[in-house]
């Protein structure tokens, strides 16, 4: 389904970050094939410890 932001939901990929640049504006997914998670601890224990390193700024009109 293509959003009104031109991206394609994936639903294999659920999303809540608006901010983001590949989230779907009326459904809560991420529009990439995939994503990269990081993590920025060196033994992550939490989901605190992990990130989403395909986060890309979504620009303001």
């Amino acid at each position: 389904m293509v959003e009104k932001n031109g991206n394609t939901a994936n639903t294999s990929i659920e999303c809540t970050v608006k901010q983001c640049e590949h989230h779907c504006e009326n459904q809560n997914y991420c529009s990439l094939n995939a994503i990269r998670v990081v993590t920025h601890e060196q033994n992550p224990t939490e989901v605190a410890c992990t990130d989403c390193a395909s986060f890309k700024k979504k620009q303001n009109a």
